[in-house]
């Protein structure tokens, strides 16, 4: 089989197209999650919760190529981590120097969700959409009697995505093992994990203290936009996603600038961000900057529902926030990036998630940022063909060519006299004489 090959250098990437892999199942559900819940909470009168209901839709979008039971598994367990940080971000939201106290309740939960996505091999990879959750809930300021409310729409919302789970197709088919259960003793990380996870610590607190000192109107962008790049497994993946970022965010503006100047209020702004919701899910997998096209303005007009501000202010504070949250992460990226040193016997994390080989005693990457790091993230990649390792070879065994993507020449096929004996030596007796089972089997 011919494998894949990865874009020969990261800028290449960065206009890299996947495959369909089936994106329009995920896409169908993910419309359905977000859409059924917003009317639920518009028709009841309280629009004030469509924010919560939409975080706790999120959880549609985990597990898009794994069967109906290993996807069922992962959305449950992303769907625990929402709705926590829903409620979480919620009680922030209620005290009033709330920016400065997600300081460190954010730096903290980022990292806390790395590890849980990372323990359970959940794809989307990375801590985007939890931190989208806790950030998002926490900026926007309610009375403490609106929390329980929240956290209920939140969790109904997920439900309603974990029954959509249930039927359907994927991308792969069989033989895909069920996501790990999570605990928290499993939660202590091998070394490349746990720089992954010094990394969202670091580039959530210090975006956490830009939003506090800036008071910009949406701070929760700056959030999400930093915990972007660092949701890949390596430099090079890194650098793609930002630039992804910066080119998709930019495209993306000008559709808001278009959508928002319809003024779509009510049913019709909930249809709008449906439809969006499917078509960022058709194209992230296949270029993340396509998807943010679409997820661009569906951000904008679900935040233009809850905190309304005018067009222009709604686009400069996206743009800033985006410049803002990009810096961040490069930045951490950059102070944890480990380099190889000449005393060094292991690959620094970057090389093993760039190999699909795990370093020594360190479980293996997901397949979601291990296989194709420059796919979206909301997102997700092409299937896992692409980076599979080869398998091993037995001892002495030969490939065409001298490859080692070869495929095994198979043993000589056994010769027409050894046949014979071999099915006389399972009988009850000795071969006749001058049947052909009595002639020597040559070793």
């Amino acid at each position: 089989m011919t494998q894949a090959t990865q874009p020969r250098s990261w800028w290449a990437a960065v206009f890299h197209l996947g495959p369909h892999a089936g994106a329009h199942w995920t896409a169908l559900r993910a419309s359905l999650a977000i859409l059924v819940p917003l009317m639920a909470c518009w028709a009841s009168g309280r629009g004030e919760l469509l924010l919560y209901a939409a975080i706790g839709a999120f959880a549609a979008l985990y597990g898009r190529h794994e069967p109906p039971r290993a996807r069922l598994v992962m959305q449950a367990q992303a769907s625990a981590v929402l709705v926590v940080g829903v409620a979480v971000g919620a009680l922030v939201a209620t005290i009033p120097f709330r920016l400065w106290l997600l300081v460190p309740v954010g730096a903290a939960w980022a990292g806390v969700a790395v590890l849980l996505a990372e323990r359970g091999g959940w794809h989307p990879a990375g801590a985007l959409n939890p931190v989208f959750a806790l950030t998002a809930s926490a900026t926007v300021p309610i009375p403490l009697s609106t929390v329980p409310a929240a956290t209920l729409a939140a969790a109904g919302a997920a439900i309603f995505a974990l029954l959509l789970a249930l039927p359907g197709r994927s991308a792969r088919h069989g033989g895909e093992p069920v996501p790990p259960p999570l605990a928290w003793r499993g939660l202590r990380p091998p070394d490349p994990v746990g720089r992954h996870a010094a990394r969202y610590v670091l580039g959530i607190g210090a975006a956490g203290v830009a939003v506090a000192t800036s008071g910009i109107g949406h701070p929760y962008w700056t959030f999400v936009t930093a915990s972007v790049p660092m949701s890949a497994p390596d430099l090079r993946a890194r650098l793609a996603r930002a630039a992804q970022r910066v080119i998709g965010t930019a495209t993306g503006l000008g559709v808001a600038a278009l959508v928002l100047t319809a003024h779509p209020t009510g049913y019709t702004a909930i249809m709008v961000i449906a439809v969006l919701q499917a078509c960022t899910e058709l194209t992230t997998g296949r270029n993340y900057s396509l998807g943010l096209v679409f997820f661009t303005p569906m951000a904008l007009v679900l935040g233009d529902l809850m905190l309304p501000a005018s067009i222009g202010t709604l686009l400069a504070q996206r743009a800033l926030e985006t410049i803002i949250g990009l810096t961040i992460a490069l930045a951490a990226t950059l102070i944890t990036h480990e380099r190889r040193t000449p005393t060094s016997h292991t690959p620094p994390r970057d090389h093993a998630a760039a190999s699909g080989h795990p370093r020594p005693g360190q479980r293996r990457l997901p397949r979601s940022a291990a296989h194709d790091p420059c796919s979206g993230n909301k997102v997700d990649g092409p299937g896992p063909q692409a980076h599979r390792p080869a398998p091993a070879r037995p001892a002495g065994a030969t490939t065409h060519g001298g490859s080692t993507a070869g495929a095994l020449v198979r043993p000589p096929a056994e010769s027409r006299d050894a046949r014979p004996a071999r099915r006389t030596a399972r009988g009850s007796g000795p071969p006749s004489p001058g049947s052909r089972g009595s002639r020597p089997v040559a070793p």
